[in-house]
């Protein structure tokens, strides 16, 4: 494995993470605050920002472990970046300020989402074997 792209891995990571704050203020008002309305969300809307998470959850614990070259693992983590900020967006234009507490755990998700793609797996010299 080569240190070059290992590095490139990290920052498209690093920049993903950091982009997933970064659209609540770039594309919304920041963070959303208060309480949610009265009436449920629709569980449509909780189906379209889960389950991108779940695939994403996939592609990092079944799909990556089982690649040998970096830049099938470099692909598989655009992929499953890809699929862990979708929900991001589905939340701040779908969702909508009614209801900022839902905003909030869609967000928390695709972060705790995010943070799994960190590519050990990539890094030369790092054996992460389960």
């Amino acid at each position: 494995m080569q240190k070059q792209q290992a590095f490139v891995m990290w920052i498209i990571w690093f920049v993903f993470l950091q982009s997933a704050f970064a659209y609540h203020f770039v594309l919304g008002d920041g963070f959303p605050s208060g309480e949610n309305v009265a009436e449920p969300m629709a569980s449509w809307l909780w189906g379209l920002c889960v389950v991108p998470i779940v695939l994403a959850t996939a592609v990092r614990w079944w799909v990556i472990p089982k690649l040998k070259q970096q830049s099938q693992m470099l692909i598989a983590l655009i992929v499953g970046l890809a699929l862990t900020e979708a929900p991001i967006f589905f939340e701040l234009f779908l969702i909508g300020s009614e209801y900022p507490q839902n905003q909030i755990v869609v967000l928390m998700l695709s972060v705790f989402s995010l943070i799994q793609f960190a590519p050990i797996y990539g890094t030369p010299g790092v054996r992460a074997e389960t």
